[in-house]
């Protein structure tokens, strides 16, 4: 092979500084993520608290993301991991058709999803199935969709989903009671494996009032407590932790 370059002092894959020049993927993958959190801060601020999220574990991240509190900047593989989830989420509906459920997933009077709205709380429903295969439960039901990774689909098989995943146990609820539904199937698709795991949950009026309540006081200005005397491992993964915590040393 020709060594055209001999005198250019050029080493392959490092840039003039000496530092490792990044790597094709790494370069695609910054114009992703740079398009991705550009789409997100484009977004409006919500002026409610959703559905989706009151059933925190953490009411007091609840209320921080209310307020509009900075907290650790987002960062673009989390919104790939939340694209991804919405994609996992209208296959699921595909699938669950194919099956022969009479999946309805947009409001026949306004074409859009199926919402509720009720002062300081809003919510959009995946859907609704009124009806399919006799499997010994009564249409209609609400129905919810996630994709998850391993570990947290494995704690909603091995617990339920009110233990292994009160967020989406409460997010369930709310629907339910707005929507006035009796029951939710939950599915659930494991993104490691793609096993899907089905739960049918009956409507929590306790938990939705206890969420509607938990809502009403943020919104008035009440900050919940830390879950605990010293950061968690939940606390680890929020983006609030140095807000919460502040100069906290163990």
């Amino acid at each position: 092979m020709i060594d055209l370059n001999h005198r250019s002092g050029y080493v392959p894959g490092r840039s003039d500084n000496g530092r490792a020049a990044p790597s094709l993927s790494e370069r695609i993958n910054e114009r992703i993520d740079a398009a991705l959190l550009k789409a997100r801060e484009a977004e409006p601020r919500r002026t409610y608290i959703g559905a989706s999220v009151l059933g925190d574990v953490c009411p007091r991240r609840v209320a921080y993301t209310w307020r509009g509190e900075t907290g650790e900047p987002i960062q673009g593989r989390a919104l790939r991991i939340f694209e991804t989830g919405h994609a996992l989420e209208r296959l699921l509906a595909d699938w669950i058709g194919r099956a022969g459920f009479n999946l309805i997933t947009l409001d026949p009077e306004t074409g859009e999803q199926f919402a509720f709205s009720d002062g300081p709380i809003a919510g959009h429903a995946d859907g609704i199935i009124t009806g399919g295969p006799s499997l010994g439960f009564k249409y209609p039901v609400l129905w919810e969709a996630k994709g998850l990774n391993d570990r947290s689909w494995n704690k909603i098989v091995e617990s339920g989903l009110r233990v292994g995943s009160p967020i989406y146990y409460g997010q369930a609820n709310l629907y339910m009671g707005y929507l006035d539904l009796e029951a939710c199937l939950f599915s659930a698709l494991n993104k490691n494996t793609q096993e899907i795991h089905h739960e049918l949950i009956g409507f929590d009026a306790a938990e939705a009032q206890r969420l509607v309540d938990l809502a009403v006081g943020i919104v008035r200005g009440w900050l919940p407590p830390r879950l605990d005397i010293v950061p968690t491992r939940i606390c680890a993964y929020c983006q609030f932790e140095s807000l919460c915590w502040g100069g906290f040393e163990l």
